[in-house]
């Protein structure tokens, strides 16, 4: 068994989590070991109870994990490892991060820039538009929408941005093969298909309730803010927001209705301290620091560069966007059509040209030159 299989068949354990993984990494050399090792050395090793200790010794025996990364390949699914390299970065980065990832889709670098929508499965009509509303637009100035594929407010974001042609990573409270709700299946392609979807349990995991407190880590652990819509005083999303304050990220709020049990719980987040919002840019404002793109804060009112200055600044794409624009506005599927590169990239480039200056945007996701 080589070290990949080891940390598969780990995950696969039943009652092995994140915490109790990092506990049997940081005493063994190698994932390996750990199944060869004594049952008392797991327990004096890693606090495992004597019963679990068998279970993970059993395990080699009771649980194949060569047949679950075949069928996992069968099936476009990516299984990776917090030892590789292509592991989120954010997400490494939170305590007690999960040792293994079940990837539908593909997870790109512009993903770091990512914010989370979350909110009530009963949501309202008001929650549903503004789920829809911040979704679009935050996708349009090149975030990646993360939720959880739930009813209502996940649902909302995520259409959000498929229709505006964004990025967005959907993460599961089962395994890949186990889609929930069972309605969005279709939903869940098409994500898998522009953007991903993600999961930390086995292929063929239930989707129990005890998973979802560990899938909403994974959504605010890939995120550099988490937007709570609407919820109840009980809602899941609330789990969310405080995995968020424990990862040092931030958290966004809008306010609901004093007299609806959807907005009592967000609106005891804003009372805690969350940051009260009411547009798009609000958040983009706030997170604009921490994005990949921000070496340094941008000035209020950053004066424009010449061509020639901005051509010899910016990396290779950067100039195959600059120079498909010119005095007039264009609109985004004219400057892919001409560079090649895929929407959620133009956007990107786009928002960071916009911020510093260079770039005007118009109404109808059309762009053109400042004037130098």
């Amino acid at each position: 068994m080589n070290d990949f299989q080891a940390l598969v068949l780990l995950n696969m354990v039943k009652g092995i989590g994140s915490i109790r993984t990092r506990r049997l990494l940081d005493a063994f050399s190698r994932p390996a070991d750990i199944f060869q090792a004594a049952p008392q050395r797991l327990v004096e090793a890693a606090g495992l109870s004597h019963a679990l200790a068998q279970a993970v010794v059993a395990a080699p025996v009771q649980m194949n994990a060569a047949a679950e990364i075949a069928r996992a390949e069968r099936l476009g699914i990516r299984i990776l490892t917090i030892t590789e390299e292509g592991y989120p970065r954010s997400l490494r980065a939170i305590p007690d991060p999960p040792a293994v990832l079940y990837v539908k889709g593909d997870l790109l670098p512009c993903d770091e820039n990512a914010c989370a929508i979350v909110g009530s499965r009963g949501a309202s009509f008001y929650g549903l538009s503004n789920a829809r509303v911040f979704g679009s637009r935050l996708c349009e100035y090149g975030l990646t929408i993360v939720s959880g594929l739930a009813r209502g407010i996940d649902t909302a974001a995520h259409r959000a941005v498929l229709d505006a042609r964004g990025r967005t990573i959907a993460v599961l409270g089962s395994g890949l093969e186990r889609i929930y709700p069972p309605e969005n299946e279709t939903m869940f392609h098409q994500i898998a298909a522009t953007g991903a979807v993600i999961s930390q349990f086995p292929l063929q995991a239930p989707p129990l309730p005890q998973n979802f407190p560990m899938r909403n880590r994974i959504i605010s652990g890939l995120s550099k803010g988490v937007l709570v819509v609407e919820a109840s005083a009980k809602s899941g999303a609330l789990i969310t927001a405080r995995c968020a304050l424990e990862q040092g990220r931030e958290v966004f709020a809008l306010p609901g209705e004093i007299t609806q049990a959807n907005a009592a719980g967000v609106n005891a987040l804003i009372k805690d301290g969350a940051c009260l919002v009411s547009r798009p840019e609000e958040i983009l404002e706030t997170l604009k620091p921490l994005l990949m793109f921000f070496e340094s804060p941008v000035p209020e009112q950053p004066p424009a560069p010449s061509q020639q200055e901005s051509l010899e600044d910016d990396r290779e794409e950067v100039r195959e966007v600059w120079q498909s624009l010119d005095g007039e506005p264009s609109h985004i599927d004219n400057i892919a059509q001409k560079t090649g590169l895929t929407i959620p990239e133009i956007l990107s480039i786009l928002v960071e040209l916009e911020l510093k200056g260079i770039v005007r945007r118009f109404p109808g996701q059309s762009f053109t030159r400042n004037a130098s």
